[in-house]
C-alpha cells in the first residue's frame, strides 16, 4: 500500500503532536516529518499522552532543519507535496493522490504556510467547510485530510485486486 506522509513546519504544541502520532498510528502506512523549530517528539508530555492511549507502535519521525530542506529531499524521493490552506482554490476531494506517494504539508496553526514555502509545493488544497467556520484546529485538519488520502489509496488497492 502507498504511504502517506505528514509534514509539519514548526510544530510546537505537545498535545497536537500526540494526537497527530495517534492518527499516524491508526493509519498504519504513515510517515511523519517535522521541520524548523518543531518540538522534540520525544518530549515527556507527548510520550506520556501517547502511552496512556496504549498505542503499540509509533511511526518514526524524520526531522529537517527547514521546510526548504524537507521539500528538496522529499521531491528527490518523488513525493507529491500537497500543502493545506483555507485560502487554496482546490478542495481536498478534487485531488487524486494515488499516482504518487503524497505528503500533506501543514504550516503553523496560527499563520499557516508562507507564500515562499507554498512555492516549494506541488499543489495546495483546502478542506471545504461552512462559511460560519473559518478554520479547523491542526489535529482536526490532519485527521480529515489524512483519512481522505487513506480512503483514496484503499479504494485504488481494492479495485486493483478485483
Amino acid at each position: 500500500m502507498k504511504r502517506i506522509g505528514l509534514l509539519f513546519d514548526t510544530l510546537r504544541a505537545p498535545y497536537d503532536v500526540a494526537h497527530i502520532m495517534q492518527i499516524a498510528a491508526a493509519l498504519g502506512n504513515c510517515d511523519l516529518y517535522v521541520s524548523g523549530n518543531s518540538i522534540d517528539t520525544k518530549h515527556r508530555k507527548i510520550t506520556s499522552k501517547v502511552k496512556s492511549w496504549k498505542i503499540k507502535s509509533l511511526p518514526e519521525v524524520t526531522r529537517f532543519n527547514s521546510l526548504e530542506e524537507a521539500a528538496e529531499v522529499l521531491h528527490a524521493q518523488d513525493k507529491y507535496l500537497v500543502g493545506t490552506s483555507p485560502h487554496a482554490t482546490r478542495d481536498l476531494y478534487e485531488v487524486d493522490i494515488t499516482q504518487r506517494d503524497p505528503v500533506l504539508v501543514f504550516g503553523t496553526e496560527s499563520t499557516g504556510l508562507t507564500s515562499k514555502k507554498i512555492e516549494l509545493l506541488d499543489t495546495m488544497i483546502k478542506i471545504p467547510m461552512d462559511e460560519n467556520c473559518s478554520f479547523l484546529t491542526l489535529p482536526v485538519a490532519v485527521s480529515v485530510a489524512a483519512y481522505e488520502f487513506y480512503r483514496q489509496i484503499r479504494r485504488k488497492n481494492e479495485k486493483s485486486r478485483r
